[in-house]
């Protein structure tokens, strides 16, 4: 089995197309759609949630069947459909264009795979098994969630907020000293306790200490 090399992709105003009108393709447009991607949905039926997503702005339908033509400047494909020979046509047209592409419970028809995700704010981790195991990925998934919850929002809000600050005001060597404190657990144990204010108290405090 391949090798799969990791990476997170910047999708805002880029083209994807969607083959099939399922549900398994709702959830992929769904998601699609939330990192802001342009959708091109081919299938000549939709199911109605899938259907309720179509704007002409950032979601478009074509009613008919999947062609090779289909593919256009798509920068990512994904085969949702249940027929066999219409998700080898895809993965294959798409191989032939250079086109990463993704079918659904075929790993060796892919070029990419989806990773099972856990989200809170600017955090994201992405699981996966290689295609072993999808299950598995989730089930890793939700373990990650019961150590990583909801404070990681806001402790990552918190700590973006004084990237450039601290940039512009300390040396390397206090920047290091500034982001080794900030990050040692106390702060993000505040804001678990929903103790934000005394969380920036904290980091505040430190950057003022390293002031020159």
């Amino acid at each position: 089995m391949s090798q799969y090399y990791p990476i997170f992709m910047d999708l805002e105003a880029q083209p994807v197309l969607v083959v099939g009108g399922g549900i398994v393709a709702l959830r992929k447009v769904q998601t699609l759609l939330d990192h802001e991607a342009i959708v091109h949905i081919v299938s000549p039926q939709l199911v109605p949630d899938l259907k309720a997503l179509i704007n002409n702005h950032t979601c478009f339908w074509s009613e008919k069947e999947y062609s090779t033509d289909d593919i256009q400047e798509a920068i990512l494909v994904f085969s949702c459909t249940e027929k066999e020979e219409v998700n080898a046509k895809v993965s294959s047209d798409a191989n032939a264009h250079y086109r990463p592409v993704n079918v659904v419970d075929a790993p060796e028809k892919c070029r990419f795979i989806v990773p099972s995700i856990m989200e809170q704010g600017d955090l994201k981790i992405a699981v996966s098994t290689g295609g072993s195991s999808p299950i598995v990925a989730r089930q890793v998934r939700a373990e990650l969630q019961t150590h990583y919850g909801k404070e990681m929002a806001e402790y990552l809000t918190l700590l973006k907020t004084w990237r450039n600050i601290v940039k512009v005001s300390l040396s390397p060597e206090k920047r290091s000293i500034f982001w080794n404190r900030a990050t040692d657990g106390e702060v993000r144990g505040l804001i678990k306790a929903q103790q934000l204010t005394e969380a920036k108290g904290v980091v505040e405090k430190c950057f003022l200490s390293l002031l020159d």
